[in-house]
């Protein structure tokens, strides 16, 4: 039977809110912000961390490092807050266009490029580190672009796919960073991969909907459905997640489903009177566990960390980095309430990394 990977759970000192998305450098240190005007350096080898304030209107939902610097992605705030290293230096720049809403990204370290898929609009903005400015390149149309398959296929090519509501992505681009263009595109449930790549791919492509696990066998294009344990009772979101060693890991939340985001204004509009109630009665947070599911042998299970009484940390952003995984966390046990706080209630706890190997020492 399939065992899930061996997790330490690493307490350091720092406290924060819910903590966002991270990005590794090429020192292999790992940064993050979260609610807090605070951005964190985390060396995974020693479990140290040291910290720089950065401005209150950050943003804050994913940081992303290349050039020496490390970009903090500001939703729909104003501007782009940017930390140069070397210099030690905390300053904010303009977006390509003041309404971009720009929520996650990938960085092109060898190039000093950051991708930046805007979520309201369809489009893609290419940010030159170098430069510290955008470009916005929009999505072609249709049929506008040769099919990936039908092309003599570079390795650097950057794939986006376009976006749904529900469902699998019907299309997807593929943009060339040395020409700096979209040159092709594919239509169809399943991904193509590069010829000199397919060893290393995962066979089998997990995704959530309302409940039920989809399997894509990339092989042979068969779609497996099944119920998700626990939906609706324990949890009633599953958020972003990781392929780690054989298991796919997505986060949990008692979130319950009320609110609508609006793509246009970046706010969120109650459905329900409570709408900050989650599935359990009490105010929603993200849980102390993520979902594990193993798609070779179809079995589900739950990774938690091993922490002591009196603790809970709420599980949200993960990362691999070369074969290594790492999640980030804050503690958001009330022992005056006896329960997690929610999100809504703002805690602030300690700091956690939960990794797949033991700091030195």
């Amino acid at each position: 039977m399939a065992e899930l990977p061996k997790i330490y759970p690493i307490w350091v000192d720092a406290r924060n809110t819910r903590v966002y998305g991270m990005d590794s450098d090429d020192q292999g240190t790992l940064w993050f912000t979260g609610s807090l005007p605070i951005l964190y350096r985390y060396w995974p080898r020693t479990g140290t961390i040291t910290s720089t304030c950065i401005p209150s209107d950050h943003g804050g939902s994913q940081s992303l490092c290349a050039g020496g610097k490390v970009y903090v992605l500001p939703q729909t705030r104003p501007r782009i807050t940017v930390y140069h290293v070397a210099d030690s230096r905390v300053y904010q720049v303009d977006k390509p266009f003041p309404e971009a809403n720009l929520w996650y990204g990938e960085a092109d370290k060898e190039r000093s490029l950051l991708y930046l898929p805007e979520r309201s609009r369809p489009c893609l903005v290419l940010w030159d580190v170098e430069r510290d400015e955008g470009q916005v390149f929009p999505y072609p149309e249709e049929g506008s672009l040769p099919c990936i398959l039908d092309i003599d296929w570079p390795q650097r090519l950057k794939e986006f796919p376009i976006p749904v509501v529900k469902g699998w992505p019907a299309r997807r681009v593929y943009f060339d960073p040395e020409v700096r263009r979209f040159i092709a595109e594919h239509i169809g449930a399943i991904p193509p991969v590069h010829p000199r790549t397919e060893e290393n791919v995962p066979r089998y492509l997990v995704t959530y909907e309302d409940g039920w696990m989809i399997r894509l066998d990339l092989w042979t294009g068969e779609h497996y459905k099944r119920a998700v344990p626990g939906w609706g009772e324990e949890f009633g979101f599953i958020g972003g997640g990781v392929f780690h060693r054989g298991w796919q890991l997505n986060n949990l939340s008692t979130y319950n489903g009320s609110f609508r985001y609006n793509e246009q204004t970046g706010e969120y509009v109650a459905l329900r009177e409570n709408p900050h109630l989650g599935v359990d009665g009490y105010p929603y947070h993200f849980m102390d566990r993520f979902l594990a599911y193993h798609p070779e042998t179809d079995r589900f299970d739950v990774l938690v960390p091993d922490v002591p009484a009196g603790r809970y940390p709420q599980l949200c952003y993960s990362k691999v980095v070369g074969n290594e995984l790492y999640i980030t966390a804050n503690d958001i046990w009330s022992s005056e309430l006896g329960r997690p706080l929610g999100s809504d209630e703002r805690p602030i706890g300690r700091l956690m990394v939960l990794q797949s190997h033991p700091v030195q020492g």
